[in-house]
């Protein structure tokens, strides 16, 4: 028995006073009155060794009247199973672990076991169990479908034989999807089940519920109200994140720090890369030292730079560039290490040719090689070396590898359209500027694309033709899209030749002339493409060369031919690296990536320096870096999911609720039951008969 105001039974004590009183009040039965006594005061009765109970029954009745009514006051009631507990089924609970990169934070890992741990424990029998582990997508440990078909006593049991196998990732942290998939798995299993726990679900978020997090697929979700969230946040032991990245623009970042100067003891004409310290609050950590890592991991002498940022502010930090083949910028003075290293990936830079297929001509500025090889076309990462052939040279053709860009004239012959033919299955780029009709031209174009019902005239300008109809989407002009430089008005064109098409299939008309005939074109062959434009940029045809749009246009023309390796800062972990036939990928630990599904391609688990080995055994470094939103690990505002529509639960420590409930349930039974009533009605009895026997006590006596 329990007692729902148990201090009321302390009432009980007060028996001790009718005892006291029996013993006190004794007196004889019969009293006789001496006259010698008449001048003595009475004495008060007196509690002595020999004092005895002679009322017994009395003394029960009166005892008996207080003992109840102060267990009447106290709420007693049985603590046994209620009803409600015995029919029901359970809920349907689902648990979703946080396996992301910031779970890697000091101390979370642990925290996050033992709180899963705890759940499953306080869980009862009748919960169907079923464990999940999230980061970037939704991942079973033990599905809805293996919880529900496993015996009742058998649950617990094997959700912590599933969680044995969780273990953090360096994946992003996508919230919004993992709510939406789980809730359309509760609901898809809710509606083809005959279980009565169907009828009620909860999902409980085992997660540090930093900001970086994305709810994006919660938009629109209409979440099911019989579907209840509740989040169980996690506290790291180091608090506070600093991060440091590598900055590729060369204009000044909004809202931070100008660069610093370069260190001392560093020479003025040494390259300097800007980076960026973010610390991130709270934090007491406010001292910071950035420094080059080589391949085998240690630190280049001379790179080394301090910085001093609070806590909650940013700093560019100006410092040496990486050198050749460096692996990584590290970051130290940081207690949360995870994302401490930002992974670089530079190497020597690749030697390609570009080439030009054209005749030699008395006036430079009439042919197409005079404008090219004043192009820029070289980078960092690569250095482009400019060569003009003449046509039907006998020089062997190089590879695509070695030249992925050749730019040829109206001048190429038959033999060598047919070369450039093979040269474009092999996975090469060829650019064929039709910058004049010949009898010949329909004959090397048909040879060139495989096509007998394609041919080309010369097209009847009257002044001047312009572009237009410009598929501003394509790649080709991206840089050129903004409303700042997507203005062709200027650029006209003197002469153009017009192709005609009996079959377009498979052609791309990236721009057409203002009389409806295709300028530019371009065609997937094989591994390679074919681009066509049907005009020259010398001045005798046409504004191309002297205006600002013609060396955006051939350098993205030969960035799509010779696709440089990405920043380091694009390649973030779960992303896809892609590589070609007789090539080999291999990940940071060493180990050979083989392709899913038959591809070439592979999802990547881990940040570090990716080699991708080419047929010729060159060594391509990529750099992964873990996506910068898990940087972000301040805590988020919970009422961001409710304000989404997710219906939360009482968010209250556990303990509290778990005190409430029972509180609750003590209520409950103690108001069914009504032991109350039955002991004021003792009490009523009890009182009645020690009213008799005193009066009966009087009468007789």
């Amino acid at each position: 028995m329990s007692f729902l105001s148990p201090l009321f039974a302390l009432a009980g004590l007060a028996i001790a006073l009718p005892i006291l009183f029996h013993l006190v009040r004794k007196r004889p039965k019969d009293r006789q009155l001496f006259s010698s006594l008449m001048f003595l005061e009475p004495a008060p009765p007196r509690l002595t060794s020999q004092s005895r109970v002679d009322q017994w029954l009395l003394l029960l009745m009166r005892a008996l009247a207080l003992g109840l009514l102060a267990a009447a006051f106290s709420r007693p009631y049985w603590n046994v199973a209620a009803e409600t507990d015995t029919n029901s089924a359970g809920l349907r609970r689902m648990i979703l672990i946080d396996t992301s990169a910031s779970m890697q934070r000091p101390g979370l890992w642990e925290t996050a076991i033992a709180r899963v741990e705890k759940i499953v424990e306080q869980s009862v029998p009748t919960d169907v169990l079923a464990l999940y582990t999230f980061d970037r997508s939704l991942t079973p440990l033990v599905s809805v479908e293996e919880a529900i078909g496993t015996a009742p006593s058998q649950r617990q049991q094997l959700a912590r034989a599933g969680l044995k196998s969780a273990k953090p990732t360096w994946m992003g942290t996508d919230l919004g999807s993992a709510l939406v998939n789980a809730a359309d798995l509760l609901q898809a299993d809710s509606d083809v089940s005959t279980d009565s726990s169907a009828s009620a679900s909860e999902i409980v978020i085992v997660t540090d519920f930093q900001n970086g997090m994305s709810f994006e697929k919660l938009a629109g979700y209409t979440w099911p109200s019989t579907c209840k969230v509740r989040i169980e946040r996690l506290e790291p032991t180091a608090m506070g994140n600093a991060r440091a990245t590598l900055l590729t623009s060369t204009g000044p970042e909004e809202g931070l720090s100008k660069p610093q100067a370069v260190p001392k003891g560093s020479p003025r004409d040494e390259p300097s890369v800007r980076v960026r310290v973010a610390n991130y609050s709270p934090s007491a950590q406010e001292q910071f030292q950035l420094s080059w890592l080589d391949a085998q991991g240690m630190s280049v002498p001379g790179s080394v730079t301090k910085c001093q940022v609070p806590s909650g502010s940013s700093l560019v930090v100006q410092m040496p560039s990486p050198p050749v083949n460096s692996q990584a910028l590290k970051l130290e003075g940081d207690r949360s290490e995870f994302d401490n290293q930002f992974y670089v990936a530079k190497t020597e830079p690749v030697q390609s040719t570009l080439i030009c297929l054209d005749a030699r001509n008395p006036l430079p500025e009439d042919s197409l090689s005079y404008f090219l090889e004043q192009l820029p076309l070289s980078s960092p990462s690569r250095v482009v070396r400019y060569e003009a052939r003449a046509p039907g040279s006998d020089e062997v053709w190089p590879t695509p590898s070695q030249s992925p860009l050749i730019v040829a004239s109206h001048h190429a012959t038959v033999p060598d359209l047919t070369e450039l033919a093979k040269y474009i299955e092999l996975g090469g780029h060829v650019l064929w500027v039709l910058d004049a009709a010949s009898e010949k031209l329909t004959e090397g174009l048909r040879s060139l694309t495989g096509e007998s019902s394609i041919s080309v005239s010369e097209a009847k300008v009257k002044n001047y033709a312009m572009l237009e109809q410009i598929d501003f989407r394509h790649p080709l002009f991206a840089d050129l899209s903004s409303s700042r430089f997507n203005d062709f008005t200027k650029v006209r064109f003197w002469k153009h030749r017009k192709l005609e098409l009996q079959d377009d299939k498979g052609w791309q008309n990236l721009a057409r002339f203002d009389d409806g005939s295709p300028a530019l074109l371009s065609r997937a062959q094989g591994a390679g493409k074919l681009w066509i434009l049907t005009s020259g940029w010398q001045p005798s045809q046409s504004q191309l060369a002297l205006s600002s749009k013609f060396v955006p246009i051939i350098a993205a023309l030969f960035r799509l031919s010779a696709p440089e390796e990405s920043d380091s800062d694009k390649h973030t972990v779960g992303g896809t690296l892609a590589w070609s036939s007789g090539e080999k990928l291999i990940d940071p630990t060493g180990v050979e990536l083989g392709g899913e599904s038959g591809l070439l391609s592979s999802q990547t688990e881990q940040p570090g320096i990716y080699h991708r080995i080419d047929q010729a055994g060159r060594d391509v470094r990529i750099a992964v870096n873990l996506d910068d939103s898990e940087s972000l690990t301040t805590v988020a505002d919970v009422e961001r999911l409710e304000r989404l529509g997710v219906a939360m639960l009482d968010q209250r420590p556990q303990e509290r609720k778990e005190g409430l409930q029972r509180q609750l349930r003590a209520v409950e039974l103690e108001a069914k039951q009504g032991w109350w009533r039955w002991l004021v009605m003792g009490v009523l009895g009890a009182v009645g008969i020690e009213s008799l026997l005193c009066i009966a006590r009087n009468r007789f006596a």
